[in-house]
């Protein structure tokens, strides 16, 4: 079923990818690798909305997700450099143009951010395991 210029199916595929690998980074912590699972299932989606459905519509439902990941991304972003200005933290750009192709990947990593800066999960990574290391020895 289409309205405007998304399809209600696709959108709800696209949803359901974008839901399942930001629960995974939620709820398993040590699972948080799964998310390049849900990177490629969501461009898989899409090269198979490319395939199935008329141009137009796809590019639609793609943009739907697109301006929604860069509405969290831009979000989130807002946050941080209102919560760490005197931390001296670097700020990254408000609007990401790429963001049509790299939504993916923006949300799950903004809502990964969100829950590290507000201290539900530790962070994840070698420059935090490094530091970590060093605190212990």
């Amino acid at each position: 079923m289409t309205i405007w210029i998304f399809d209600v199916m696709w959108t709800l595929m696209l949803f359901g990818v974008a839901l399942f690998t930001g629960c995974c980074i939620v709820f398993n912590p040590a699972i948080r690798g799964i998310r390049t699972m849900g990177i490629l299932s969501s461009y898989a989606v899409g090269i198979w909305m490319l395939i199935v459905l008329p141009a137009r519509i796809a590019i639609g439902t793609w943009c739907v997700f697109a301006s929604a990941g860069g509405m969290i991304a831009l979000a989130y972003e807002l946050w941080a450099r209102r919560r760490y200005a005197a931390a001296g933290r670097k700020p990254r750009p408000l609007i990401l143009l790429q963001g049509f192709i790299l939504w993916p990947g923006m949300i799950p990593d903004a809502i990964e951010g969100v829950l590290v800066d507000t201290g539900i999960l530790e962070p994840s990574g070698p420059r935090e395991a490094n530091s970590s290391t060093k605190t212990a020895a």
